[in-house]
C-alpha cells in the first residue's frame, strides 16, 4: 500500500498546515522543535493511504510512495 511522504525541503514548516487538518486519522503532525521553529512529520504507522494530503499540500512537498 502507498503511504504519504513529506519532502522536507519543500515543506514550509508551517503550524497551520492545511495537509495536517485534513488527514482522516491525524497522521501528520508539527512537531515543536524551539521557541518559534518546528517540523511536519508523518506517522506511516497512522498513514491509511488515502492521499487527501497530497491535494492540500500547497507546496507540493506530500507524495505517495
Amino acid at each position: 500500500m502507498k503511504k504519504a511522504v513529506l519532502n522536507q525541503t519543500k515543506c514550509d514548516r508551517s503550524p497551520f498546515c492545511g495537509a495536517k487538518r485534513v488527514c482522516p486519522v491525524g497522521a501528520i503532525k508539527f512537531v515543536k522543535e524551539g521557541m518559534f521553529s518546528g517540523k511536519i512529520e508523518i506517522d506511516h504507522e497512522k498513514c491509511i493511504g488515502c492521499g487527501k494530503c497530497v491535494n492540500y499540500c500547497p507546496h507540493s512537498a506530500i507524495s505517495m510512495k
